[in-house]
């Protein structure tokens, strides 16, 4: 069974794993291993967290960039679990969340080697806004 909770700080290792497992392992991202382990309960407005049998398998988060457009982060939802509707269930969480406190624009940026992250971005109604060498930022207007 799947839950979509709240992340909580006894989360912090596990969200930490999760994110190493799908950045590096699964993307080759090395590169970002010590900005991964470095979560500062600080660092966003919200976590979200989906778990599968005490597991934590996926998280969506968002931090503001300014009174009208905040930033989704950390959509990762581990491979075996992709195709279950979960992570369209993360999203719409996450983006009635950030209507509710008012703001008026989502911006997601991702990587060209997340072609399925991409993919998913624009089926939920992102527009890209613009391609800078190997990132593409998307934009969904609330």
């Amino acid at each position: 069974m799947y839950k979509i909770r709240e992340y909580d700080i006894k989360d912090k290792e596990k969200v930490i794993e999760l994110w190493l497992q799908i950045c590096i392992e699964e993307h080759g991202f090395n590169e970002w291993e010590e900005e991964l382990k470095e979560l500062n309960d600080n660092s966003y407005e919200k976590i979200v967290v989906v778990t599968h049998e005490n597991d934590i398998v996926g998280t969506i988060a968002y931090k503001n960039l300014n009174e009208e457009m905040a930033e989704l982060k950390r959509v990762y939802l581990h491979k075996e679990h992709r195709g279950k509707g979960l992570a369209k269930q993360m999203l719409e969480n996450m983006i009635e969340y950030i209507k509710k406190n008012e703001y008026r624009k989502i911006l997601v940026e991702t990587w060209e080697k997340f072609e399925s992250g991409r993919r998913f971005y624009e089926k939920n109604d992102f527009i890209l806004e613009n391609i800078d060498g190997e990132v593409y930022n998307y934009a969904l207007n609330l």
